[in-house]
């Protein structure tokens, strides 16, 4: 009798686990299905991004060579100062 009621359990705990790894293959197939989809708010095309199609266009840009040039020499200037002014305040705090 307790042989019988054995089998009997494990029969059902076997068959239990059998349903949830097929449950478990079912959601991660969903899953994937889920992450898939396209984005509706926001993406590549939100509104947000309006001017974007006028964002560079840098030849019809006003005083771009006044602008570029500001931008490019203030670059050289932090590029090189601030390693320079590194090296001599160090220089000071150590008194070389």
């Amino acid at each position: 009798m307790a042989s019988a009621t054995m089998m009997n359990a494990l029969k059902q705990l076997a068959t239990k686990e059998a349903h949830q790894i097929k449950a478990g293959v079912t959601r991660v197939a969903s899953r994937s299905l889920h992450t898939s989809r396209p984005v509706y708010m926001g993406g590549a095309n939100a509104p947000d991004y309006v001017h974007a199609p006028k964002m560079y266009t840098i030849k019809k840009m006003k005083n771009r060579k006044l602008k570029f040039g500001a931008m490019i020499g203030g670059a050289a200037i932090l590029g090189f100062g601030i390693p320079f002014w590194a090296v001599k305040f160090t220089q000071s705090k150590t008194g070389a």
